[in-house]
């Protein structure tokens, strides 16, 4: 045999190529996942420790619907409605508990939408330009801190006011990235971040007294 063929174990038979196939398909899968559990992570602790530095670069970034849905928003989301499933079941309330975390979520990834809607909307009023795609980023990565600090309510009373933290930094944050993200002239920022909140706690208590969900 020539020096330079030399054969380092026995040939693939045809029954082994699928398997092989899927365990490289099986570590190319969990390498994206961690990946992508790797990014979320560096999001949030930008949106944390430096909002307006993390805005800039979102402002940079294409969006899609569906993977910020599944890869963000989606698993954030699920942190205070968890949190509060367990602490309700801590106490007795296994039914309630289901039922308000299901109906919490969904709230959730329904108030993101909404709330992109109405920055669309309102920013031409402002000086802004009616972007969708800029509004959907504000809508979905305003809520981050409020999302993390949320699965604190699982620790009765203090982790209530952890929360409450949680919510007005996000608003902070919501305010920091409406000049970067939709443009919006800085000496309008505040009124136009107002007007949101405004308008979107309307939209959601109109939602609420329709539906009758109040959780």
């Amino acid at each position: 045999m020539a020096a330079g063929w030399q054969m380092t174990g026995p040939p693939a038979s045809a029954a082994d190529l699928p398997e092989r196939a899927r365990a490289a398909q099986y570590r190319t899968g969990n390498e994206c996942s961690r990946g992508a559990m790797n990014e979320l992570i560096a999001r949030v602790k930008g949106m944390i420790l430096a909002p307006a530095q993390e805005w800039r670069a979102i402002q940079r970034e294409p969006v899609e619907l569906v993977p910020l849905f599944t890869r963000y928003v989606m698993i954030l989301a699920a942190i205070p409605a968890i949190a509060g499933m367990l602490m309700l079941m801590a106490f007795g309330f296994f039914f309630t508990a289901i039922t308000t975390a299901i109906v919490g979520y969904v709230m959730s990834l329904v108030g993101v939408i909404v709330m992109a809607k109405i920055v669309e909307i309102l920013a031409p009023k402002f000086g802004g330009p009616s972007d969708a795609d800029a509004a959907l980023k504000l809508a979905a990565f305003a809520p981050t801190v409020a999302w993390v600090a949320g699965g604190a309510i699982i620790i009765p009373i203090l982790g209530a006011l952890v929360a409450l933290i949680g919510a007005l930094y996000a608003l902070y944050t919501l305010y920091l990235g409406v000049p970067i993200v939709m443009r919006v002239p800085q000496e309008k920022a505040l009124v136009f971040t107002l007007a949101v909140i405004g308008v979107a706690i309307v939209v959601n208590i109109a939602v609420r007294v329709l539906t009758g969900i109040f959780v």
